[in-house]
């Protein structure tokens, strides 16, 4: 499966993107499999704050900075990590 995450906003505004697939580090898949998308909440706009995509294959959600913990904030710092 491929995972791409996408990182905006923040103070400078700035854009970052990554992309990996779960084929090549089998530890994406682990942490996909720990979480379910379906229960992130919608981002509330906070100034300053980081708002990441968190895209599966075809499913993509809106993830607030504050939101992320546990599996989901592992999965987007290796994600960030070791992506292209």
């Amino acid at each position: 499966m491929k995972v791409t995450v996408t990182r905006s906003g923040g103070f400078a505004g700035m854009v970052r993107r990554a992309e990996i697939d779960s084929a090549d580090h089998p530890a994406v898949a682990r942490l996909v499999d720990e979480i379910d998308l379906g229960d992130v909440p919608e981002p509330a706009p906070a100034p300053d704050r980081f708002v990441y995509e968190v895209e599966v294959d075809d499913h993509c959600v809106p993830v607030a900075e504050t939101d992320l913990c546990g599996p989901l904030r592992d999965l987007v710092d290796y994600v960030l990590a070791h992506g292209r």
